[in-house]
């Protein structure tokens, strides 16, 4: 029994409102105050600057993706909001995008779960995964990060990838890039596809795709930027750019700000990761170590060469990201998370440590909204830079069981996906659910 498109879509439908109702509930949250604050004094201040001010009135350090976000939420709040003495509006306004990207991500897991799997409920179990996931809901409803505009863009990318749409893939994944750069891990694995054939043709075809998408890339990454800048010269441009992208790299030069990642089973969040291990400071030793498993990662990927590898990769080197590196931010999980749900549908293992990560991803941030507090009111008595040392230890012990079980897993498979490289399977000729699979 076939699946019909309008039951496909039924069904999506209710899974993405169902979604979209449960974010609306927390939407009205004050989430991290400092955060949304500093948000709202930027869309603000650069509303009430001309377009290439921006940066010079709101000190801003995001990238110019997220730039433009806060100039047509602040242009907009200036020329439609009534009254909002509390700013509530204005925080509504912050947290939209957020719901909005949450919303597509679950269409974009359903449609990348297609490429796998001809099952109509286990990619609507791929899209529910994310929709549902506490972590993800609490990270961009409550919290008010933008993050899900960046990972689901990334999303979309791999999505496109999979498809074989090349040029717009990388276009996917320079705008992710352009709202919060960590999602830049993923360029070798989508560079490496372009050579994972022997048919010289189809290599050529490859190259000739990808050369064109990067061109693409580019050219994106100069258009965006270009409103936010007076020197409008190409070299003018991206130099600043890449100037903003090395300062915002390296605003919190600690081993770890609350991140529940390697660092925190040493004690002090906070603690400089400029202290020497040999005579070389810490984030270097990070740094090379993050270069090896990061090369170990996308050299499996030339050897099993499938779908469900480039997906793996994806997923591996941003839990990698997150782990293993210092000045990492708690909430960076999320992205090795949205990547989660393609694979717990192949693989009951993934499912499990999906479910591990979702728990420390949202304890990681519940942790950190109580540190903002406890800065902020400073209890008698509490220590602000580890305030719950065993569930830390737990969590971050957990997250790195994590990566040592997907590890094994994707070290030890062999090429095969669910589905042939590239295949499309039509809505109509989906068989129906079989509960035995």
């Amino acid at each position: 029994m076939a699946v019909s498109r309008a039951a496909v879509w039924r069904d999506l439908m209710v899974i993405v409102l169902a979604g979209i109702a449960l974010r609306a509930f927390f939407l009205p949250a004050p989430g991290h105050v400092v955060d949304l604050n500093t948000f709202g004094q930027w869309a603000l201040r650069a509303a009430d600057a001309p377009w290439n001010q921006a940066y010079e009135r709101t000190d801003a350090n995001y990238p110019p993706g997220a730039m433009l976000f806060f100039e047509l939420i602040g242009r907009g709040y200036r020329a439609f909001a009534p009254v909002d003495p509390d700013r509530s509006i204005l925080r509504l306004a912050l947290k939209a995008p957020n719901v909005l990207f949450d919303a597509l991500g679950s269409f974009v897991l359903y449609a990348l779960a297609r490429r796998f799997t001809t099952s109509h409920r286990r990619a609507l179990l791929a899209a529910a995964i994310f929709a549902f996931n506490p972590a993800i809901v609490y990270d961009s409803a409550l919290w008010g990060q933008n993050d899900s505009i960046t990972t689901v863009s990334a999303l979309a990318a791999i999505w496109c990838m999979v498809s074989r749409w090349r040029v717009a893939a990388w276009l996917l994944l320079a705008f992710a890039v352009l709202n919060k750069p960590p999602v830049l891990v993923l360029a070798p694995i989508f560079a490496l596809e372009a050579f994972l054939t022997s048919d010289l043709l189809e290599r050529r075809r490859r190259i000739v795709q990808s050369t064109v998408g990067i061109g693409g890339a580019i050219a994106l990454g100069y258009v965006l930027a270009l409103p936010f800048y007076t020197n409008w010269s190409f070299a003018s441009v991206y130099g600043r750019m890449i100037s903003w992208y090395q300062i915002g790299s390296s605003l919190y030069p600690y081993n770890s700000a609350n991140a529940f990642n390697l660092y925190a089973l040493f004690g002090d969040f906070f603690g400089s990761d400029t202290g020497t291990w040999f005579l070389v400071p810490l984030k270097y030793w990070a740094d090379v170590a993050f270069i090896i498993v990061a090369a170990l990662i996308f050299w499996r990927y030339t050897r099993v060469r499938d779908d469900r590898a480039l997906v793996e990769a994806s997923f591996l080197v941003m839990l990698a990201f997150f782990l293993i590196l210092t000045e990492m931010h708690e909430r960076y999980l999320i992205y090795a998370l949205t990547f989660i749900p393609i694979l717990a549908i192949l693989d009951r293992r993934y499912l499990w440590c999906a479910a591990v990560l979702t728990l420390t991803q949202w304890l990681n941030l519940e942790y950190s909204l109580s540190y903002m507090w406890i800065e902020s009111d400073k209890p008698p008595g509490i220590n602000p830079h580890e305030f719950a040392p065993v569930l830390v230890h737990m969590c971050a012990l957990a997250n790195i069981g994590v990566f040592a079980t997907v590890a094994g897993v994707y070290l030890g498979r062999t090429s095969g996906a669910a589905l042939p490289a590239g295949a499309n399977v039509r809505i109509s000729e989906v068989p129906a659910y079989d509960a035995r699979r």
